[in-house]
Protein backbone atom coordinates (compact mmCIF):
# COMPACT_ATOMS: atom_id res chain seq x y z
CA UNK A 1 0.00 0.00 0.00
CA UNK A 2 1.23 3.50 -0.91
CA UNK A 3 0.06 6.66 0.88
CA UNK A 4 0.99 10.19 -0.21
CA UNK A 5 2.24 12.42 2.61
CA UNK A 6 2.59 15.60 0.55
CA UNK A 7 5.61 16.97 -1.35
CA UNK A 8 7.61 13.85 -2.41
CA UNK A 9 6.74 12.01 0.79
CA UNK A 10 5.28 8.50 0.75
CA UNK A 11 4.47 5.81 3.23
CA UNK A 12 4.83 2.31 1.80
CA UNK A 13 3.60 -0.71 3.76
CA UNK A 14 4.92 -4.13 2.79
CA UNK A 15 3.67 -6.81 5.15
CA UNK A 16 4.59 -5.60 8.63
CA UNK A 17 7.29 -3.27 7.33
CA UNK A 18 6.67 0.48 7.15
CA UNK A 19 8.86 2.45 4.74
CA UNK A 20 8.89 6.23 4.46
CA UNK A 21 10.43 8.07 1.52
CA UNK A 22 11.12 11.82 1.83
CA UNK A 23 8.60 12.28 4.67
CA UNK A 24 7.91 15.99 5.34
CA UNK A 25 4.89 17.03 7.37
CA UNK A 26 6.09 20.28 8.98
CA UNK A 27 4.81 22.34 6.00
CA UNK A 28 7.15 25.31 6.46
CA UNK A 29 10.34 26.63 4.93
CA UNK A 30 13.76 26.73 6.53
CA UNK A 31 15.45 29.96 7.61
CA UNK A 32 19.12 30.15 6.67
CA UNK A 33 20.67 31.04 10.04
CA UNK A 34 18.07 29.64 12.42
CA UNK A 35 17.90 26.22 14.01
CA UNK A 36 15.53 23.87 12.20
CA UNK A 37 12.57 22.76 14.32
CA UNK A 38 10.26 19.96 13.18
CA UNK A 39 6.56 20.42 13.82
CA UNK A 40 6.36 17.27 15.91
CA UNK A 41 2.59 17.35 16.39
CA UNK A 42 2.04 17.62 12.63
CA UNK A 43 4.32 14.64 12.02
CA UNK A 44 2.68 12.45 14.64
CA UNK A 45 -0.77 13.25 13.32
CA UNK A 46 0.08 11.31 10.16
CA UNK A 47 3.03 9.01 10.97
CA UNK A 48 2.78 6.25 13.56
CA UNK A 49 5.60 3.91 12.53
CA UNK A 50 8.71 3.79 10.37
CA UNK A 51 11.12 0.89 10.05
CA UNK A 52 13.08 2.47 7.19
CA UNK A 53 13.37 6.02 5.88
CA UNK A 54 14.82 6.77 2.44
CA UNK A 55 15.92 10.27 1.40
CA UNK A 56 16.03 11.24 -2.27
CA UNK A 57 18.02 14.43 -1.65
CA UNK A 58 18.78 16.74 1.25
CA UNK A 59 16.62 19.84 0.92
CA UNK A 60 14.54 20.62 3.99
CA UNK A 61 11.23 19.67 2.37
CA UNK A 62 12.61 16.16 1.91
CA UNK A 63 14.67 15.45 5.04
CA UNK A 64 13.76 18.13 7.59
CA UNK A 65 11.51 15.76 9.57
CA UNK A 66 13.65 12.64 9.19
CA UNK A 67 15.74 13.06 12.39
CA UNK A 68 12.64 13.40 14.58
CA UNK A 69 10.89 10.44 12.96
CA UNK A 70 14.00 8.25 13.12
CA UNK A 71 14.56 8.98 16.81
CA UNK A 72 10.89 8.54 17.66
CA UNK A 73 10.48 5.16 15.93
CA UNK A 74 14.02 3.78 15.85
CA UNK A 75 14.10 3.89 12.06
CA UNK A 76 17.01 3.03 9.83
CA UNK A 77 17.87 5.93 7.51
CA UNK A 78 19.24 5.58 3.98
CA UNK A 79 20.51 8.64 2.13
CA UNK A 80 23.44 10.57 0.71
CA UNK A 81 26.50 11.61 2.68
CA UNK A 82 24.86 15.00 3.17
CA UNK A 83 21.69 13.43 4.53
CA UNK A 84 23.48 11.08 6.91
CA UNK A 85 25.75 13.86 8.18
CA UNK A 86 22.74 16.05 8.94
CA UNK A 87 20.79 13.22 10.55
CA UNK A 88 23.83 12.18 12.61
CA UNK A 89 24.28 15.74 13.89
CA UNK A 90 20.61 15.75 14.90
CA UNK A 91 21.22 12.82 17.24
CA UNK A 92 20.36 9.67 15.28
CA UNK A 93 22.67 6.73 16.10
CA UNK A 94 25.38 6.14 13.51
CA UNK A 95 24.58 2.40 13.48
CA UNK A 96 21.16 3.15 11.98
CA UNK A 97 22.51 5.16 9.03
CA UNK A 98 23.37 3.86 5.55
CA UNK A 99 25.17 6.24 3.19
CA UNK A 100 24.57 5.74 -0.51
CA UNK A 101 26.24 7.16 -3.61
CA UNK A 102 24.27 5.51 -6.43
CA UNK A 103 24.49 2.01 -7.85
CA UNK A 104 23.86 0.12 -4.59
CA UNK A 105 21.51 -2.86 -4.33
CA UNK A 106 20.20 -3.23 -0.79
CA UNK A 107 18.36 -6.27 0.52
CA UNK A 108 16.01 -6.16 3.49
CA UNK A 109 13.66 -8.71 5.01
CA UNK A 110 10.48 -7.79 3.10
CA UNK A 111 11.89 -5.91 0.11
CA UNK A 112 14.97 -4.87 -1.82
CA UNK A 113 15.93 -1.57 -3.41
CA UNK A 114 18.24 -0.35 -6.15
CA UNK A 115 19.73 3.13 -5.75
CA UNK A 116 19.88 5.05 -9.04
CA UNK A 117 21.85 8.27 -9.44
CA UNK A 118 19.75 11.23 -10.56
CA UNK A 119 19.91 15.02 -10.57
CA UNK A 120 17.89 17.95 -9.28
CA UNK A 121 15.56 20.05 -11.37
CA UNK A 122 15.51 23.80 -11.97
CA UNK A 123 15.02 24.69 -8.28
CA UNK A 124 18.69 23.81 -7.85
CA UNK A 125 19.62 27.21 -9.25
CA UNK A 126 21.51 29.63 -7.01
CA UNK A 127 19.41 31.66 -4.64
CA UNK A 128 16.70 29.11 -3.79
CA UNK A 129 15.44 30.30 -0.37
CA UNK A 130 18.81 31.95 0.16
CA UNK A 131 20.74 28.69 0.43
CA UNK A 132 24.44 28.42 -0.15
CA UNK A 133 25.71 27.36 -3.57
CA UNK A 134 27.49 24.41 -1.91
CA UNK A 135 25.75 21.15 -2.77
CA UNK A 136 27.19 18.73 -0.21
CA UNK A 137 27.84 18.41 3.51
CA UNK A 138 30.93 16.20 3.32
CA UNK A 139 31.92 16.10 6.99
CA UNK A 140 30.08 15.67 10.30
CA UNK A 141 28.28 18.76 11.55
CA UNK A 142 28.05 20.24 15.00
CA UNK A 143 24.52 20.71 16.26
CA UNK A 144 22.25 22.57 15.88
CA UNK A 145 21.05 21.98 12.33
CA UNK A 146 20.51 25.31 10.58
CA UNK A 147 18.50 26.11 7.49
CA UNK A 148 21.62 26.59 5.39
CA UNK A 149 22.65 22.97 5.98
CA UNK A 150 19.82 21.64 3.80
CA UNK A 151 21.69 21.61 0.50
CA UNK A 152 21.01 19.28 -2.43
CA UNK A 153 23.67 16.72 -1.46
CA UNK A 154 23.12 14.62 -4.57
CA UNK A 155 19.83 13.20 -5.90
CA UNK A 156 18.80 9.56 -6.07
CA UNK A 157 15.95 7.45 -7.34
CA UNK A 158 14.86 4.40 -5.34
CA UNK A 159 13.69 1.37 -7.30
CA UNK A 160 11.88 -0.84 -4.81
CA UNK A 161 11.12 -4.53 -5.32
CA UNK A 162 8.29 -6.02 -3.29
CA UNK A 163 8.16 -9.60 -4.51
CA UNK A 164 7.21 -9.24 -8.18
CA UNK A 165 5.95 -5.66 -7.71
CA UNK A 166 8.26 -2.73 -8.49
CA UNK A 167 7.95 0.91 -7.40
CA UNK A 168 10.16 3.78 -8.56
CA UNK A 169 10.40 6.94 -6.44
CA UNK A 170 11.61 10.18 -8.03
CA UNK A 171 12.52 12.85 -5.50
CA UNK A 172 12.68 15.84 -7.86
CA UNK A 173 11.67 16.58 -11.44
CA UNK A 174 14.73 15.36 -13.30
CA UNK A 175 16.46 12.18 -14.45
CA UNK A 176 19.80 11.05 -15.80
CA UNK A 177 18.15 9.35 -18.73
CA UNK A 178 20.74 6.64 -19.35
CA UNK A 179 20.43 5.52 -15.72
CA UNK A 180 16.77 4.52 -16.07
CA UNK A 181 17.06 2.33 -19.17
CA UNK A 182 15.78 -1.14 -18.37
CA UNK A 183 13.82 -0.18 -15.26
CA UNK A 184 10.28 -1.50 -15.44
CA UNK A 185 8.26 -0.05 -12.56
CA UNK A 186 4.71 -1.13 -12.02
CA UNK A 187 4.25 2.23 -10.29
CA UNK A 188 6.37 5.35 -10.85
CA UNK A 189 6.06 8.14 -8.28
CA UNK A 190 7.04 11.15 -10.37
CA UNK A 191 7.58 14.79 -9.40
CA UNK A 192 5.38 17.15 -11.38
CA UNK A 193 7.00 18.56 -14.50
CA UNK A 194 10.02 17.44 -16.47
CA UNK A 195 12.92 19.84 -16.02
CA UNK A 196 16.03 18.87 -17.92
CA UNK A 197 14.97 15.53 -19.38
CA UNK A 198 12.97 14.27 -22.30
CA UNK A 199 9.68 12.90 -20.98
CA UNK A 200 8.97 10.76 -24.03
CA UNK A 201 12.41 9.17 -23.90
CA UNK A 202 12.15 8.36 -20.19
CA UNK A 203 8.64 6.92 -20.41
CA UNK A 204 9.60 4.73 -23.35
CA UNK A 205 12.70 3.56 -21.48
CA UNK A 206 10.81 2.64 -18.29
CA UNK A 207 7.32 1.74 -19.53
CA UNK A 208 5.55 2.28 -16.18
CA UNK A 209 2.07 0.86 -15.81
CA UNK A 210 0.90 3.52 -13.34
CA UNK A 211 2.19 7.02 -12.59
CA UNK A 212 1.31 8.85 -9.38
CA UNK A 213 2.20 12.54 -9.61
CA UNK A 214 3.63 14.20 -6.50
CA UNK A 215 5.58 17.32 -5.47
CA UNK A 216 3.01 19.59 -7.08
CA UNK A 217 1.62 20.98 -3.83
CA UNK A 218 2.44 24.18 -1.94
CA UNK A 219 4.51 22.66 0.86
CA UNK A 220 5.09 25.84 2.92
CA UNK A 221 1.43 26.11 3.97
CA UNK A 222 -0.96 23.82 5.90
CA UNK A 223 -2.49 20.87 4.10
CA UNK A 224 -5.83 22.70 3.99
CA UNK A 225 -4.23 25.29 1.67
CA UNK A 226 -1.71 23.03 -0.04
CA UNK A 227 -3.53 22.18 -3.29
CA UNK A 228 -4.55 25.50 -4.86
CA UNK A 229 -6.24 25.28 -8.24
CA UNK A 230 -3.16 26.52 -10.10
CA UNK A 231 -1.02 23.71 -8.67
CA UNK A 232 -3.59 21.03 -9.45
CA UNK A 233 -3.92 22.43 -12.98
CA UNK A 234 -0.14 22.19 -13.45
CA UNK A 235 -0.16 18.58 -12.28
CA UNK A 236 -3.03 17.83 -14.63
CA UNK A 237 -1.03 19.27 -17.54
CA UNK A 238 1.76 16.88 -16.66
CA UNK A 239 -0.82 14.08 -16.49
CA UNK A 240 -2.03 14.92 -20.01
CA UNK A 241 1.55 15.07 -21.31
CA UNK A 242 2.19 11.56 -20.04
CA UNK A 243 -1.03 10.18 -21.48
CA UNK A 244 -0.39 11.87 -24.84
CA UNK A 245 2.86 9.90 -25.07
CA UNK A 246 1.38 6.60 -23.90
CA UNK A 247 -2.35 6.33 -23.41
CA UNK A 248 -1.89 2.94 -21.76
CA UNK A 249 -0.33 4.47 -18.67
CA UNK A 250 -2.76 5.07 -15.81
CA UNK A 251 -1.94 8.50 -14.36
CA UNK A 252 -3.24 9.72 -10.99
CA UNK A 253 -3.01 13.18 -9.40
CA UNK A 254 -3.49 12.24 -5.74
CA UNK A 255 -5.04 14.23 -2.92
CA UNK A 256 -3.20 14.34 0.39
CA UNK A 257 -3.08 10.96 2.17
CA UNK A 258 -4.67 9.13 -0.74
CA UNK A 259 -3.76 5.44 -0.67
CA UNK A 260 -2.99 3.22 -3.63
CA UNK A 261 -2.81 -0.56 -3.44
CA UNK A 262 -0.39 -2.38 -5.73
CA UNK A 263 -2.34 -4.70 -8.02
Amino acid sequence: MLRWLGVAGWEIRAGKTVILVDPFLSRKTESRDREWKTDEAAVLEHVNAANYIFAGHSHADHIGDIPFIAKRFGSKVIGSRTTTNIVLAAGVDKERLTTIAGGEKLDFSDFSVEVVESRHGASERKGRTGMEAAREISAPLAAPILGRHFVDGGCYLYYFHFGNRRVLHQSTANFIEEKVAGLRPDVALLASGHEGYDLKSVLRAMKPKVVLIHHYDEWRVPFSQGRPRSNVTRAQRFQRSIQAIDGGIKVIVPDFFMTYTLE
